[in-house]
């Protein structure tokens, strides 16, 4: 490949993934982000005399000028300021895309583009955001070597020596070079992205960190899900059922030794509702109180019992209603506290009626926590129900005199409300009944007595309205819940996935002597999430995912503090430090051990650094010995006696000069035997890098050149180089 089309494969390469991360954050509409790359592309087939017209350059500052102006004026109207901002730098990578004629252009799209990597940082905190800083750091050694080196061409053809024609001819061929760059020069280019994230990574992992970081910015992109709000119309929660949308991680008891090759059976308590008015669920308002909390523990019931209650560990994502959901007969919950500004701020939760917890401080990373549920005789108390909440619990709207009827019959007989409660969900589990997510219009019937009598089919919010109601209907109080049902096993991840799909419904009963009860009327379903490789990639992801948002956007000032320890413990008797941490308090035990972890991270930061050193002298040796084409040996030993006689003369070439600058500045300050030098400079340039053939006169005429040297006098300029 030339030595053109790859620095242009590299240039888009960049620009591309700093548009790509301008669009990761949802702030670019699809339009905008759409027509930018399609322009992007098509500058690609945009090149030659035609962007070097000087009208070219003007129409497009007319272009950007007018942007600006409409921009200017869609924020005067009320559109976002940081969208308008987001179209504008990307309006810009594409004028620079469209005129890059030289070098500096070059520059100034890969500075652009890491602008764009910059904002994104703020915009995002998505894994998508770790695989594009992984391609900006491997391509921009790339950018720069390539860069740098086009600009030292570029300067070598622009002396005023020849014609412009000709020297634009002899650009363009050693420009199109094959020889200039190759694979070897890749690799090792691509090869000092490996310090480089070294050196980031020690910096991430050292440098304080007192909030989110710089990879969580606001509140983050919230799920939404409906069903946990004030209010659920009927149906609403059923039409979820194949979103295979993750919404939440499990860590189930080790006690309870599910297969992971099976669905792990389990309810989430979310929200409870206990108003019905034909078509609509609603909950009582306000009546919440705040739990106290001691430490990181919030007794829901009690306080809990670790050598007989089973812990569950809960990772909820950001959702747009702060609830925490709850396995069955949780009686506890243990939430660790938020992490600001440098200092741990415990949490707040509220207990609303219905055994309904909410969590009243979100933030951008959702909510971590684990739920304590009581075994055998530990259960949780009974939570008593009387006047103004009895009569929510048993009130039924108008227009449902059907289901009287019907809860009559299916309950004739029965002798105690758990009965009553029994003969009903085996009717509505039983085989009249089909679980679907397809429901037809009831017209002017109520939408139970529709599904009761006519239609038979429904899905959970259906069949626990129904249990519900009809349940309030021979006098045992009842409440609709709304939460999810099971979790998938992650192989990837080790830990149990709940997505939107296992979003459901069902009732919970109030039977005398035993409390509320939960029962789930919905007959099993054939409904599945995708399998096959689909399914496995969306695993890998997920597990992926995980991994970034809790070691790199939930990394904070508590997490440097427990791998310091976690160093410590690994270099400097581990089990002795944390004895002592056990037996005296946290801010005094073990006074060595910061200490003895600081040292440990700077002791791997010194041998990154002398890795790097010692990969760049192996790499300025194999340069220095690497062998030179056939064609070009004769000009380099004309070269290297040219050096050899100038440092005779009292000016040789320091090494942070190249060849070219070094002609340059000898010609600037008419030394003697200047022209010599620029003269065997020039064509050591085109026959080494240019490819341009030896003739055997022209080379004998140099050589005889530089040993007229010898014969100038030297005199060296008080200000030469």
């Amino acid at each position: 490949m030339s030595f053109a089309r790859l620095h242009k494969l590299v240039t888009y390469a960049l620009a591309g993934l700093g548009l790509g991360a301008l669009g990761l954050g949802g702030e670019l509409s699809p339009i905008s982000l759409g027509l930018v790359f399609v322009l992007a592309f098509v500058s690609w087939f945009i090149e030659g005399p035609r962007i070097f017209a000087p009208g070219w350059q003007r129409t497009w500052n007319v272009v950007l000028l007018v942007l600006a102006a409409v921009l200017i004026l869609r924020g005067a109207l009320g559109e976002s300021p940081l969208a308008l901002a987001l179209e504008f730098t990307a309006a810009l990578q594409v004028s620079r895309l469209f005129n890059r004629r030289r070098a500096p252009e070059h520059q100034q799209i890969a500075i652009l583009a890491f602008l764009h990597l910059c904002a994104a940082t703020v915009l995002t905190s998505e894994i998508t955001y770790g695989a594009l800083f992984l391609g900006f750091v491997v391509l921009v050694p790339w950018m720069l070597a390539l860069t740098h080196l086009r600009a030292e061409i570029e300067a070598h053809f622009a002396s005023p020596t020849g014609a412009a024609e000709e020297r634009e001819a002899t650009l363009g061929r050693v420009l199109a070079s094959r020889r200039l760059v190759g694979a070897s020069f890749l690799a090792g280019t691509a090869a000092l992205s490996l310090p480089l994230f070294l050196s980031t990574a020690c910096l991430f992992l050292l440098f304080p960190r007192v909030g989110f970081g710089f990879l969580a910015f606001g509140e983050g992109s919230s799920t939404h899900i409906a069903g946990f709000g004030d209010d659920v119309t009927l149906g609403e929660v059923g039409v979820l059922r194949d979103d295979p949308t993750i919404v939440m991680h499990l860590s189930p008891p080790a006690a309870l030794r599910v297969p992971t090759d099976e669905r792990l059976a389990v309810l989430l308590h979310g929200t409870s509702f206990d108003t019905y008015d034909g078509r609509r669920w609603s909950r009582a308002r306000g009546g919440g109180t705040s739990i106290r909390r001691v430490e990181d523990d919030f007794p829901i019931t009690r306080f809990q019992d670790p050598d007989h209650d089973l812990a569950w560990d809960i990772v909820l994502t950001l959702l747009d209603q702060e609830v925490v959901f709850l396995p069955e007969h949780t009686v506890a919950v243990e939430v660790p506290p938020r992490f600001s500004a440098g200092i741990d701020v415990g949490r707040d939760l509220t207990l609303y009626p219905g055994r309904e917890l909410r969590y009243e401080d979100p933030d951008a990373l959702g909510l971590r926590y684990r739920a304590w549920t009581a075994t055998g005789t530990r259960s949780e108390p009974h939570e008593a129900v009387a006047g103004d909440d009895l009569a929510r619990y048993l009130a039924v709207p108008e227009g449902h005199e059907a289901l009287a009827a019907i809860a009559a019959r299916w309950t004739d007989g029965a002798t105690s409300d758990r009965e009553r409660a029994e003969r009903i969900l085996s009717h509505l589990t039983g085989p009249e009944f089909t679980y679907s997510l397809e429901m037809q219009d009831p017209g002017d019937r109520p939408p139970l007595v529709a599904f009761l009598e006519v239609t038979r089919r429904g899905h959970c919010e259906y069949f626990a309205s129904a249990m519900a109601i009809l349940l309030r209907e021979v006098g045992v109080p009842s409440r609709n819940v709304t939460g999810f049902s099971g979790a998938t096993y992650n192989s990837y991840g080790g830990y149990w996935v709940v997505r939107s799909g296992d979003a459901h419904a069902w009732i919970e009963a109030y039977l005398d002597g035993e409390g509320w009860v939960t029962f789930d009327p919905t007959p099993a379903s054939d409904v599945a999430f995708e399998d096959g490789i689909g399914r496995e990639l969306s695993a890998i992801m997920d597990a992926l995912r995980t991994r970034w948002e809790t070691w790199i956007v939930g990394y904070d000032l508590r997490s440097q503090r427990t791998l310091a320890r976690s160093l410590a413990d690994l270099f400097g008797g581990g089990e002795r430090n944390r004895e002592r941490r056990l037996l005296a308090d946290d801010t005094h035990a073990g006074s060595g051990s910061p200490w003895r972890g600081i040292a440990t991270v700077l002791g791997l930061i010194v041998l990154v650094i002398a890795v790097d050193r010692a990969y760049r002298a192996f790499r300025t040796r194999r340069s220095a010995v690497a062998r030179v084409p056939e064609s070009a040996r004769e000009i380099v030993k004309i070269y290297r006696e040219l050096e050899r006689e100038l440092v005779r003369m009292g000016v040789p070439r320091a090494a942070s000069v190249t060849p070219v600058e070094h002609a340059r500045a000898l010609m600037n300050r008419s030394f003697p035997g200047a022209g010599i030098v620029d003269e065997v400079t020039r064509r050591y340039i085109e026959v080494r890098f240019g490819g341009r053939p030896a003739i055997a006169t022209e080379l004998a005429e140099l050589r005889d050149k530089v040993r007229s040297l010898r014969k100038v006098s030297a005199v060296v300029p008080s200000d030469a180089p």
